[in-house]
């Protein structure tokens, strides 16, 4: 027998099992956790990306989702009720439209001084007339009368303006006319009633915010410089829809994203009579 008891090889033996056995042990309860975390971080990462069931108007969880930009022509049809000298009178007769589950919007004051209301958008002429039949039955206005606005799409006639072709400014259009068709549609579909998915809408406002920065670095010309003034209220616009995916026709926020649209429609129009020198 050793005199310390034991061998030095029995110990060292014994030693080195006793650690084996605890690694061995160490590994399995940091796999379990591990494991564990991991687990937890996808179930928070899938938790994130889900949407959330109901709230299908909100924008919020698309910023990094590109969407195909397609431009086209298309029509947008209101029933105009109102015409007045008086802002608040326009804006009061919107609000108690709303209320009666029409949305409503006041245009900025034209040539003439008047503040027209309108309720829509409507993506087709039936829908606007059932909304004006609607109007006249139920009482809420002594008369009213169809507008249709066609959102025109003129590249040629703005890259003629610049002077020189110019992609970012092509790709910019192309944004905005895809903005204000999806954005009549979201209206539309609030007007009837319907679930409203803002995820497009995000989407194209993310890509103007890109062309923005683009075109703000590039020599300033008459088209470019009207283009950044649109882009910036159409990003504006996005954000109020945003706010009034959640609130009722009859909000301030509702108003705010209605007007706001309906005022970007207004500068595109004149900006589109501009290049083709209407």
């Amino acid at each position: 027998m050793h005199r310390f008891g034991r061998s030095a090889q029995k110990r060292m033996n014994d030693r080195w099992g006793g650690a084996f056995i605890l690694a061995v042990l160490l590994a399995v309860v940091g796999a379990y956790k591990l494991g564990d975390w991991i687990g937890k971080a996808l179930d928070n990462k899938e938790a994130v990306m889900e949407p959330v069931p109901g709230d299908t108007g909100t924008l919020a969880g698309s910023v990094g989702e590109m969407v195909s930009a397609q431009p086209h022509e298309f029509q947008l049809h209101f029933v105009q009720v109102g015409a007045f000298r008086s802002d608040g009178a326009a804006r009061n007769l919107a609000k108690a439209l709303a209320e009666a589950s029409f949305t409503a919007a006041v245009a900025p004051k034209n040539a003439q001084g008047l503040a027209k209301v309108y309720v829509g958008p409507y993506m087709t002429s039936a829908a606007a007339s059932e909304a004006k039949g609607r109007l006249i039955s139920e009482e809420l206005v002594p008369s009213s009368f169809n507008v249709t606005m066609t959102v025109d799409y003129k590249p040629e006639a703005v890259m003629a303006m610049t002077g020189s072709p110019d992609s970012d400014l092509q790709k910019g259009l192309d944004t905005l006319n895809a903005y204000l068709y999806e954005a009549g549609n979201w209206f539309a579909s609030r007007a009837a009633g319907q679930s409203v998915d803002g995820t497009t809408l995000a989407s194209l406002s993310n890509q103007m915010n890109q062309y923005l920065t683009d075109l703000a670095k590039a020599d300033a010309n008459p088209a470019v410089t009207q283009f950044l003034e649109m882009a910036t209220a159409a990003t504006e616009n996005a954000a109020a829809i945003e706010v009034a995916a959640t609130a009722l026709p009859g909000s301030d926020e509702f108003q705010t994203a209605m007007n706001g649209y309906i005022s970007l429609l207004d500068s595109y129009h004149s900006f589109h009579m501009t290049t083709s020198g209407n």
